[in-house]
């Protein structure tokens, strides 16, 4: 037994003395919707509900649950799980029933909605963007995730259609692919587009599989998705492929290497008619503060006073003014993960285009590392270390790495294969960076218009994978790779 006490002793010590989720703190909302009053109703939502809501207690999970939920509970729910946004590390959003897009926004349908006019999708509906920016604002650096077993065929988008007339082109089928913000990791039942099966058993394909693999010890989200897939795909002969894109910073474990606290299960209260202006005035105030502290002139924190009596550096190393507890903001070049401190210093001082560097300790044993080209502001936060560099003069107008996915240098990917209105456009190549959105488009000239609508947008990716379907264009700040890819068009800036 010694030699078992001792590993144990050692993992325990490696995250910090306490188990993994000690230091974490996490909330979710889950929403199933069977009894549909003004359409089929459907067979599984509410038993994909509940198996979703065990296997998140058993996940550390504080659960708010509401189940066959019409507006105004729905409503209730929102507002309950957004008031313990604040203080969640991670915060969960699972919703299995009706949805539909509509002009590229994707919508979430209470049991009592009618849709029997355009205008009744403000009124009777759920916009997920008012989810998505209820759980993000505010929360950057935070874990965000979004899972949607809500691709099932809607007679509900039929009836909209037969009334906006000329307008139905703008009703899709299934769901369109949502922008994720920084820390976000949206899934959904199938690929964008389509239309996911709703099983004939206890629960849908998705969230059977879901839920079987997220109990799996030591495996993080991403890997978890890589093996609902798999299963997806088998158990409905490749009728139905389920995706997601992320934005995360860190690893994600349902069930990390030791035990979690088990969660809680709270019905979701009745909802009253204030609960949306809440939301709406909850929004209105985050949204305002962020903007202060976004348009609030700044000097470089390496010159700005201190935000304690502390000395503003507890050291220097390097050509570095290194601060202890205190997080930064600015404008930001890259996240990525690194172990150390001083492994983000390093990575800061490869880039020429950094000026300041901060690394975060969320949880044991996961890094963030951010990288600014320009400081702006800064705040005390105790699970962070920053340092700014001494003297660093203004980054240069265009970083190197920007300049290189410009070139595209031609033993790796050749020539541009002509221009077009403003861009040098690339066949058969994909890129990766610091990607700014996802959005849709039916065309490379399309996803060049996304590009031109989207503030410090210089390379467009149009994936042609999905051919026929809501295809993913992907527009960047820059490219930090390229790689080859028979069914990528890339478009890089020259305008």
């Amino acid at each position: 037994m010694r030699p078992i006490l001792t590993v144990l002793g050692l993992i325990v010590a490696l995250l910090g003395g306490v188990p993994w989720a000690a230091a974490e703190t996490r909330v979710a909302l889950v929403v199933g919707n069977n009894a549909y009053q003004s359409t089929t109703p459907l067979a599984n939502p509410l038993n994909d509900a509940r198996d979703m809501a065990a296997a998140l207690t058993a996940a550390g999970f504080n659960v708010v649950e509401a189940l066959d939920a019409d507006k105004r509970k729905l409503d209730g729910a929102l507002r309950a799980f957004a008031d313990q946004l604040s203080k969640a590390d991670v915060a969960l959003f699972f919703y299995a029933g009706h949805g539909l897009q509509v002009g590229l926004q994707n919508y979430l349908v209470p049991i009592d909605a009618k849709l029997e006019r355009e205008r009744d999708l403000e009124f009777e509906a759920v916009k997920l963007e008012f989810v998505l920016r209820q759980m993000e604002i505010d929360r950057e650096g935070k874990t965000t995730i979004v899972i949607l077993d809500a691709c099932r065929d809607n007679p509900l988008s039929r009836n909209l259609a037969r009334s906006m007339g000329t307008r139905s082109t703008a009703i899709g089928k299934g769901l369109a692919v949502a922008p994720a913000g920084l820390g976000t990791f949206i899934a959904y039942s199938t690929q964008p587009g389509n239309v996911a099966l709703d099983g004939d058993g206890r629960n849908s394909p998705f969230t059977a599989a879901l839920v079987k693999h997220m109990r799996a010890k030591g495996r993080n989200l991403p890997a978890t998705m890589i093996e609902v897939r798999k299963e997806v795909v088998e158990a409905t002969a490749g009728r139905q492929v389920p995706w997601d894109h992320s934005a995360l910073t860190g690893d994600f474990y349902f069930q990390p290497p030791v035990a979690v606290p088990q969660g809680t299960i709270a019905d979701a209260p009745a909802g009253s008619s204030v609960d949306v202006a809440a939301l709406q005035e909850r929004l209105r105030v985050l949204e305002q503060e962020a903007k202060k502290r976004e348009t609030a002139p700044q000097a470089n924190v390496a010159a700005v006073p201190p935000v304690t009596p502390r000395p503003v550096g507890s050291k220097q190393s390097l050509d570095f003014q290194e601060h202890e507890n205190v997080r930064i903001d600015g404008v930001k070049t890259d996240d990525r993960r690194q172990p150390s401190p001083a492994a983000c210093r390093a990575s800061c001082e490869q880039d020429t285009a950094c000026v300041a560097y901060q690394h975060g300790r969320r949880v044991p044993v996961m890094g963030v590392c951010q990288l600014f080209a320009r400081v702006d502001a800064r705040h005390e936060d105790p699970a962070w270390r920053s340092g700014v560099r001494v003297g660093a003069g203004p980054p240069p107008a265009q970083s190197p790495v920007l300049a290189s996915a410009r070139q595209m240098p031609p033993g790796l990917d050749g020539p541009p294969s002509r221009k077009d209105k403003g861009f040098d456009i690339y066949d058969g190549v994909s890129v990766m960076g610091e990607q700014i959105k996802m959005s849709t488009a039916d065309s490379p000239a399309g996803c060049q218009a996304v590009c031109r609508n989207t503030p410090g947008c210089t390379i467009a990716m149009y994936n042609e994978f999905f051919r026929g379907k809501n295809v993913a264009c992907q527009v960047f700040r820059e490219a930090s790779s390229t790689m080859k890819s028979p069914s990528a068009t890339v478009m890089i800036r020259t305008d």
